[in-house]
């Protein structure tokens, strides 16, 4: 199977599966209101699934998990952290991660 059409159909099976689980309970209970803790459950997907794809890109290396030195990826992650942590925006993080990673990959020579 070709790889890029692996990766889009993982894509597509991932956005109907977060659109189904914002969706169904609004199908399932209406209008009706609805509870602090759903709110804060629902407030956290989107933020969930961006980690996951981020710490697959960070931790691992050609299928095995890279805890070095060498990876370039761990000290920028620290900082983008911290900033999202102090913002709290995922429109800074993302802008200010990829600004941070392409710094540092500049500096270390990597691109």
């Amino acid at each position: 199977m070709n790889s890029s059409f692996l990766k889009l159909g993982i894509i597509f099976v991932s956005f109907i599966g977060m659109y189904m689980m914002r969706y169904i309970p609004f199908l399932i209970f209406g209008e009706k209101e609805s509870s602090k803790e759903f709110e804060r459950f629902i407030k956290y997907i989107p933020i969930g699934v961006f980690v996951a794809l981020i710490i697959k890109d960070v931790f691992f290396k050609d299928g095995k998990m890279f805890l070095s030195i060498e990876n370039i990826k761990l000290l920028p992650m620290l900082l983008i952290i911290a900033i999202s942590v102090k913002f709290r925006n995922i429109g800074i993080s993302v802008i200010s991660g990829g600004v941070i990673i392409l710094i540092t990959m500049f500096l270390t020579g990597k691109i």
